[in-house]
């Protein structure tokens, strides 16, 4: 017994040197580590960067080659805080689900709903989330009829045992015109109808919120179980860590243009908080290279929207900037018609870009996707204007009536030998930017822009 007590003694004092000499490793508490949080909003249909001029930034296809150069690319988080989609015509439909497809391969948790997704009816909400490979989120968007939710309303993921809720809203100010049968629940009473199951289920709580940066502020004053809130409708992208109550808000625009990253670690303290946060703002520059996965998909995207017949192909098609009950007598002839007469002015047009605007399509495969036709084309989308059917035969380019309108009556009253009580309308920068703006253009100064392209009477638009 003696012998087999000094034993267990030496035994006790073996383990006790051991401990002292290798402590054991404590394991790390639920709702402590690092994370990383990408973030996009307002990508308005971006798949890649139009190609309109040099210098472009942005598209889907370059974030996904900027994500992947990231050390932590599979295991962070990514989130789109809405705005994805660039309209809510046939097309545009189409066109999100290739985006949502896109928005998959790069591993993304959530897309959140913002305005242009609230100005689509409930049938066709359902129905892209029903196919998309990442859940769409709101809160916000319910039937008009019985208020049921149309979409989740949140999402919880995991990250390294830390269970993360993602609740998604839109403010009804963002959305001037919700899609019929559907109703935008106000902020607070969107978040009031699910925080409460939300937080009980996990250990901290993202909020995606499609509103303005004074929204912003006031939801986290109003709410203390935001860790993070991430928007939304703003006129830039931010660069600084606002903090508001126990929130940090962060937000970001730009067309696909921008990404927001948020570093810091996750700190149990009662619920989980945000420890040590750095936060930057990326510009995709020209210089990243595009994706080849997500070129193939654009070039399926455009295959696809090229064969499927839209509404904006038929005949009977209606200007929607018309005023009601007005019915314009003029048509298009097309800018060789105006050559007649205007041949100086029409040589000068052809030494432009404007007078290639259709070829730079048909190099790009783009020809047929309205996104690109409008703005490459005369009259699409308007009585008498260029349709996708006639296949680039004629109403191409950027024309003599792109910009001063159809000049039938004329043209005709000139052919009577009568003199033309038609006057064209006084050009100005407004006109231009309907085009010229955001990713399509460089920023758009009239002084720079209007000298090369300079014609009629004094070389002065109106005149």
């Amino acid at each position: 017994m003696k012998k087999k007590a000094i034993i267990c003694t030496a035994l006790l004092l073996a383990a006790l040197a051991a401990y002292l000499l290798y402590p054991a490793k404590t394991a790390k508490a639920s709702g402590d580590g690092p994370f990383t949080v990408h973030f996009t909003c307002d990508t308005a249909g971006r798949l890649e960067p139009c190609g309109c001029f040099t210098g472009q930034h942005g598209g889907l296809t370059r974030l996904r080659t900027w994500l992947e150069e990231r050390k932590d690319y599979k295991q962070s988080i990514k989130l789109d805080v809405g705005g994805a989609i660039a309209g809510e015509e046939d097309f545009d439909i189409i066109q999100y689900r290739y985006l949502a497809r896109a928005y998959s391969t790069m591993g993304y948790s959530a897309l959140n709903m913002g305005a242009r997704e609230a100005a689509l009816p409930p049938s066709t909400l359902a129905e892209l989330s029903r196919t998309s490979p990442v859940p769409m989120l709101s809160a916000s968007l319910v039937r008009s009829d019985d208020r049921s939710n149309i979409l989740e309303p949140f999402r919880i993921i995991e990250k390294d045992g830390t269970r993360i809720g993602i609740l998604g809203v839109v403010s009804p100010k963002s959305v001037p015109t919700p899609g019929a049968g559907l109703t935008v629940l106000g902020l607070n009473e969107a978040i009031d109808r699910h925080l409460p199951a939300l937080t009980a289920k996990t250990d901290i709580v993202f909020l995606l919120a499609f509103a303005s940066e004074s929204e912003l502020r006031q939801l986290a004053s109003d709410y203390f179980e935001f860790a993070l809130i991430l928007g939304g409708d703003v006129s830039g992208p931010n660069q600084d860590i606002i903090r508001e109550n126990d929130s940090i808000i962060l937000f970001t625009t730009n067309q696909a243009r921008t990404v927001g990253t948020l570093e810091g670690r996750f700190e149990k303290r009662g619920r989980t908080h945000i420890a040590d946060p750095s936060y930057r703002i990326m510009l995709l520059k020209e210089e990243i290279p595009q994706n080849p996965e997500l070129r193939d998909l654009v070039s399926s995207y455009r295959k696809e929207i090229a064969k499927t017949p839209l509404a904006i192909d038929a005949t009977e098609q209606s200007d929607p900037n018309a005023i009601p009950g007005v019915i314009s007598s003029a048509t298009y002839v097309g800018s060789e018609t105006c050559k007649q007469c205007h041949a100086e002015d029409h040589a000068k047009w052809s030494n432009t870009g404007h007078a290639h605007a259709f070829a730079t399509l048909q190099k790009t495969g783009s020809e047929a996707d309205p996104h690109c036709v409008k703005c490459h084309t005369v009259g699409f989308g308007k009585p008498g204007g260029y349709r996708r059917p006639l296949g680039g035969q004629s109403l191409t380019d950027v024309g003599c009536e792109s910009c001063h309108g159809p000049a039938s009556e004329h043209v005709a009253r000139y052919l009577h030998g009568k003199p033309s009580n038609f006057r064209f309308r006084p050009l100005g920068p407004g006109d231009c930017t309907t085009c010229h703006y955001g990713e399509f253009s460089r920023t758009f100064v009239w002084d720079e822009f209007w000298p090369p392209v300079s014609h009629g009477k004094k070389d002065k638009p109106g005149d």
